[in-house]
């Protein structure tokens, strides 16, 4: 039977995923304000979509769901709000950042670029520690398996803290991510730790063994996060569920509130009470199973990290180039209790990447890599040497014409720089000529292998037919 009123839906976010209105004086310039997120408009179809404020200290017991979208700054007595929220019966889905691209645009200038850079970030910092994870913000997640090739200036270069996600990256045994093969995760966290005693997880997206953990200011201001590439041996996990009996993150009651009011051991264990959603109560721990789906990545929702727009006669066409938006819509389907339309969503956008590719482009990187860095290192080490050399001499010796022992040593350092740059060069230029050379030849098996199959069985199947005809 169908149900024809939307469920309760609420989203809070410290980014303007709902919009933004431009200010009077930038409208008369003929600036226009943002349109909400596409991802909030693709809810809305589905869901009565409610707004709910960062500042909030109490969820309204109606909402059956709430997604977090890079909860920046939260605080404490909001932290509690979605503590008893989870505690009372509520799911939530967070998805939290060590490293928003989204966030770091909005700074004004490059002083608050550096700022939101060192003390930015997004984590619900005491229900993951009560959870018995750690979410760490100085760290972003590198993978030379699931690279994404994005432009530099005016080049194209592969950057592993831009995970395109594929294949054994996603838990195909749950029905929210089997038929997801396509994501795209620009600057994901990682959790780590053990749930706490009556929780059980369950990954749902992993890195592969060839990943790493990279300091996230390196990777915000375009450093060579491959340079120092020691890949860790073991898979990180970066999207988990946690299921079970939930304890609370405030044993002490609600920040600032009254002490009196606190208590609510004897509530909490009574399933009429702990749902009441009384104010006077603080909810110790959950009366029934809970469900919590984290996330380390709220780029996943930005617009342009998910979707093409375009403008057909003044209405916007909207088209997926990967699944991002198709993981959310069936993670709240689920957890609102209706999967009807997981699986046909799941099958909308479907994608066979080359993961073989991938792989023997990560092994070649890897055999390149020690030399690469030797010889880097060797450049560093002769330049040093040369500044010492220049700024080490004593000021009586400082003249126009440097004594001959100097200028000896400095061109053999000149020449040893020379040579280091020059072997480097031709080592970067074999690694991406034999990367080339690999993607030509699976251009020429995709383009000449087809055909040369069905010729040979054409012609199998002519001899075959001559042969019975011989035989009449």
């Amino acid at each position: 039977m169908l149900n024809p009123q939307k469920p309760n839906l609420g989203v809070m976010s410290g980014l303007p995923v709902f919009g933004q209105m431009m200010n009077p004086m930038m409208m008369r310039m003929g600036q226009q304000g943002q349109e909400p997120w596409i991802f909030v408009s693709e809810l809305k179809r589905d869901f009565n979509v409610r707004e709910v404020p960062m500042t909030t200290e109490k969820i309204d017991d109606d909402l059956q769901v709430l997604v977090v979208v890079h909860p920046s700054n939260i605080t404490e007595k909001t932290q509690y709000a979605l503590d008893q929220f989870v505690l009372r019966g509520g799911k939530l889905i967070a998805f939290l950042d060590p490293l928003s691209v989204v966030d770091s645009r909005n700074a004004a200038d490059m002083q608050n670029m550096l700022q939101r850079a060192a003390s930015g970030g997004s984590s619900l910092d005491r229900l993951v520690k009560a959870w018995g994870l750690e979410f760490d913000l100085n760290k972003v997640l590198a993978d030379k398996n699931y690279v994404t090739t994005i432009r530099r200036g005016d080049r194209p270069a592969p950057e592993p803290t831009w995970l395109s996600l594929t294949g054994e990256a996603i838990n195909r045994d749950e029905v929210v991510t089997s038929d997801i093969d396509n994501l795209l995760l620009p600057g994901a966290g990682v959790f780590t730790g053990t749930p706490a005693t009556g929780l059980t997880q369950t990954p749902l997206l992993t890195s592969s063994g060839n990943s790493m953990l990279v300091d996230k200011m390196m990777a915000q201001f375009g450093g060579d996060t491959t340079r120092d590439f020691k890949p860790e041996g073991k898979q990180f996990t970066i999207a988990v569920r946690l299921t079970g009996k939930f304890k609370t993150a405030f044993p002490d009651g609600q920040p600032g509130g009254d002490p009196k009011t606190q208590d609510a051991d004897d509530d909490s264990a009574d399933p009429d009470k702990a749902n009441s959603g009384s104010t006077a109560a603080s909810l110790k721990e959950s009366t029934k199973d809970g469900l919590v789906v984290l996330v380390g990545d709220t780029d996943l929702l930005f617009d342009q990290f998910t979707v093409q727009v375009q403008n057909f006669f003044g209405q916007r066409l909207i088209q997926p180039f990967n699944q991002n938006l198709t993981l959310l819509q069936n993670v709240v389907e689920q957890l609102m209790g209706d999967s009807d339309l997981i699986k046909v969503r799941s099958r909308a956008i479907r994608s066979r990447p080359f993961q073989v590719v991938k792989s023997i482009q990560a092994e070649a990187e890897r055999k390149y890599l020690a030399t690469i860095k030797q010889l880097e290192d060797e450049a560093a080490e002769t330049q040093r040497k040369l500044n010492e050399l220049l700024q080490n001499r004593d000021a009586k010796d400082q003249r126009l014409i440097l004594p001959p022992d100097v200028q000896k040593d400095i061109a053999t350092l000149r020449a040893r720089e020379a040579e280091t740059n020059r072997e480097l060069k031709r080592v970067r230029k074999q690694l991406r000529s034999d990367i080339d050379s690999l993607e030509k030849r699976l251009k020429w098996i995709n383009i000449a292998g087809m055909p040369i199959v069905v010729a040979f069985a054409g012609v199998s199947l002519a001899l075959v037919k001559r042969k019975k005809t011989a035989a009449k």
